[in-house]
């Protein structure tokens, strides 16, 4: 049907040609004409970049400009010679009174673009209800006009309730999102924050926005598209460990005071004891020093059966100590019937998540009555030594104001034992560390 009605005499006024090269209009020209393509192809660009080639007879373009009254949104160059029917925008009317199959035409390719736009955004909108994250849409005045699956979890609102509100009405405090926004589109930059939302069943949430500003072809702002994550147990954590450290400081401070009486009246007394029993001292010093820190940190959420957070504390503890001079491998916390509640291993290859509910009850925690720690000796299978690799623990008693927990078992470095110290089982049992 193109042919037919390309081929029509009545239409020579209209056609227009451009070489090879030619640019029939640029990104932000005012014109508003409209253009069909009888002959050649045609590049799209935006910027410099090519965004997509017209090759197919009868094509139109430029309507957008034409049905919208706006700028250029987009280059169009012709790739070689190009024929095109070209009508001026005050000649429309009179045109399709002239063609009027053309109208027949125009609306059929109008419908079917409107179809694949519709196929697209539905696409686009099941894939972002796939997304764990929350997405959230907002045109240019701030109302939302998308809001998947995750948003309806996250925030405790279904779209129902959220198309077309204002999207800082989530938010506890609208000026600090506000704000946000603001800093974001005058710097380009800080692109994510975390704001408070009241979430309708979960009470008070911490939600890290992400933000993503949308332009048009001309640079002009048309919305805000929105990730938001919950990050309310991280922020609590942190708040927690805040605490932590102010009420240790103080104690921290007197046990450096305590540990560093220790170490200058044992190099005191060292002109009188042989270097080998200065060392053991110095390992007897630093369990005691060790044991105190991790009780101070672990109780609460030991208490608590928090095993997200004696993890992460524990994890801290080897992060912050020095690989070369540390005589442990790992920690292990028992509770009061000698199951194992939570383990770290300094070898980040171990598997330790088949230790945990293991119990200790049929093993010998050998020591002084009147001393905190008892000694477990054992021999351990694993790839490297099937018949089994000796394995040395000191396990501390570990109570709080309530009664007994549970133990806190240092995991030593048989090796470093050996070499480092040249203690045995027995000298690690015969060390006293005083019962409160």
């Amino acid at each position: 049907m193109w042919k037919k009605i390309i081929d029509s005499p009545d239409l020579a006024k209209y056609h227009t040609t451009y070489e090879k090269g030619q640019v029939i209009f640029f990104e932000g020209d005012d014109s508003e004409d409209l253009y069909f393509l009888i002959s050649g192809q045609l590049d799209i660009f935006r910027g410099k970049t090519k965004i997509r080639e017209i090759t197919e007879i009868g094509a139109f373009f430029g309507e957008m400009s034409f049905l919208l009254g706006g700028k250029r949104t987009a280059t169009v160059k012709a790739f070689d010679d190009v024929r095109t029917i070209r009508i001026p925008k005050d000649k429309v009317s009179a045109f399709l009174q002239e063609f009027p199959e053309f109208s027949q035409e125009i609306c059929g390719l109008l419908a079917r673009r409107l179809n694949e736009t519709s196929q697209v955004l539905y696409g686009l909108k099941t894939f972002c209800d796939q997304v764990p994250d929350a997405v959230i849409l907002t045109n240019r005045e701030g109302k939302i006009i998308s809001w998947n699956m995750g948003a309806e979890g996250l925030y405790g609102r279904d779209w129902n309730q959220m198309r077309n509100r204002a999207v800082e009405e989530i938010y506890e405090e609208p000026q600090l999102y506000r704000d946000f926004l603001d800093e974001v589109q005058s710097r380009n930059a800080v692109r994510e924050r975390v704001l408070r939302i009241r979430h309708p069943e979960r009470g008070v949430c911490f939600i890290s926005t992400s933000t993503t500003l949308l332009y048009d072809g001309h640079n002009n702002f048309q919305g805000v598209l929105s990730l938001g994550r919950d990050v309310t147990k991280v922020k609590k954590l942190e708040k927690r460990y805040r605490l932590t450290r102010n009420r240790l400081l103080p104690a921290v401070f007197l046990l450096g005071i305590l540990v560093a009486s220790v170490f200058f009246g044992v190099s005191y007394s060292s002109k009188e004891k042989p270097p080998v029993e200065i060392e053991k001292q110095t390992l007897r010093n630093q369990l005691a020093k060790d044991y105190i820190l991790l009780k101070s940190l672990l109780a609460d959420p030991f208490a608590a059966e928090d095993r997200s957070e004696t993890s992460q504390l524990m994890r801290e503890f080897f992060r912050i100590q020095d690989p070369t001079t540390i005589p442990y491998i790992g920690l292990i916390l028992l509770n009061k019937d000698k199951t194992v509640f939570d383990v770290f291993s300094a070898n980040e290859e171990k598997d330790t998540v088949g230790i945990l509910d293991e119990t200790y009850k049929g093993v010998s925690f050998q020591g002084r009555e009147d001393s905190l720690h008892k000694l477990l000796t054992f021999y351990r299978a694993d790839e490297d030594h099937p018949m089994g690799k000796k394995a040395i623990e000191i396990a501390f008693e570990w109570s709080n104001d309530e009664g007994f927990l549970g133990w806190l078992i240092f995991q030593m470095d048989v090796d470093s034992l050996e070499t480092q110290y040249e203690i045995d089982d027995e000298g690690l049992r015969q060390f006293r560390f005083e019962k409160p």
